[in-house]
């Protein structure tokens, strides 16, 4: 039915009205926008509350697209990650008590540990939820910039043995602000 209705559609449009809806289609169409280039986590020049850095994508027209995390654990972890390029296993993390990723936390938000370790937990099972909860946030934030992310988000550990980022584990480019070097 819905097929008829489509050729049915397309045998009434004029050449002009079916090249402008073609146009329209490849406008939407993932593979042909811009390849990204760079991953980039600079300090912000707006005044916001959440955080004081942004991570960009730039594509290779030097658009720039701001990756928009709705929670700080997410932008934490992804930023994180960006950090370890050739990825890590996620019990690495409760390393020394969450270390690594307590001044990387304190940092971003200029808040004490204290803040990070009550949203994480107590228990390994919460400290798995809070892991697996910002790699998703995460993931969703990356695919709302519409860009195409099978790279630029956190690859899935099945797949890697590790959470990583392919994009920086490729060598691509990742620019860091040295703040956070």
């Amino acid at each position: 039915m819905k097929k008829e209705k489509i050729i049915n559609m397309i045998e009434n449009m004029t050449s002009e009205e079916i090249k402008a809806r073609l146009a329209e289609y490849m406008m939407n169409d993932k593979s042909f926008m811009p390849k990204i280039v760079a991953i980039e986590v600079r300090l912000s020049n707006a005044e916001k509350g959440n955080c004081r850095y942004d991570v960009m994508m730039i594509d290779e027209d030097g658009q720039e697209k701001e990756v928009v995390f709705k929670d700080r654990p997410s932008r934490l972890i992804y930023i994180y990650t960006l950090l370890h390029p050739q990825g890590y296993q996620r019990y690495s993390l409760a390393a020394n008590h969450y270390r690594e990723l307590s001044q990387l936390y304190s940092k971003l938000y200029f808040m004490d540990e204290y803040t990070l370790l009550k949203s994480i937990g107590n228990t390994e099972e919460s400290f798995s939820h809070f892991v697996s909860q910002a790699v998703a946030q995460s993931r969703v934030a990356v695919r709302y910039t519409g860009l195409p992310c099978e790279d630029i988000e956190i690859g899935c550990p099945n797949t890697y043995g590790r959470l990583l980022i392919p994009f920086a584990k490729n060598g691509n480019t990742v620019i860091i602000d040295n703040s956070l070097l």
